[in-house]
C-alpha cells in the first residue's frame, strides 16, 4: 500500500473514477460525497491526502481543507482545479487545467513519497 487517500467531490461518477484510478496505483482510497461523509473518513482514518474534485464549491473546499487540517496537521491536500476556481489555504497543492489519470498520479506520488523515510525512497 503506497498511502491512505479521501477523494471528496459532488459528483459521483468523478469520484469513483479517481478513486479506482487510485485504487489501481496501490492506493488505500476512501471516497465521499457530501461533507459529513469526509468529515466521518477523516476522524475515523488515518488519512495521509485528501484530493478535493472541481465539482466542490469555494466554499466547500475551503470548510473540508480547514477541518482536515485542523484534525491531522500534518496531511497533504490536493484541489483539481479547470481553472474556474481559486483556493488561498497553506498547504495545499492545486492542480491547473487539470486533464485527466497522469496528473492526478504525478502529483499524489510526489506529494505522498515525501511522507516516506528517506531510506525506502527511489533515486531520483
Amino acid at each position: 500500500m503506497h498511502g491512505t487517500i479521501l477523494v471528496y467531490g459532488n459528483d459521483e461518477i468523478l469520484v469513483m473514477t479517481r478513486s479506482l484510478i487510485l485504487g489501481n496505483a496501490g492506493y488505500e482510497v476512501f471516497t465521499a460525497e457530501t461533507f459529513g461523509n469526509a468529515m466521518l473518513v477523516l476522524m475515523n482514518h488515518p488519512i495521509e491526502l485528501v484530493v478535493l474534485c472541481q465539482t466542490l464549491k469555494g466554499e466547500e473546499r475551503r470548510g473540508i481543507l480547514e477541518t482536515a487540517h485542523a484534525l491531522q496537521p500534518e496531511i497533504k491536500c490536493v484541489v483539481l482545479d479547470c481553472g474556474q476556481n481559486e483556493v488561498s489555504i497553506d498547504g495545499v497543492d492545486l492542480i491547473r487545467g487539470f486533464v485527466g489519470p497522469s496528473a492526478l498520479l504525478n502529483t499524489v506520488g510526489k506529494l505522498l513519497i515525501q511522507n516516506e523515510p528517506a531510506q525506502t525512497r527511489a533515486p531520483t
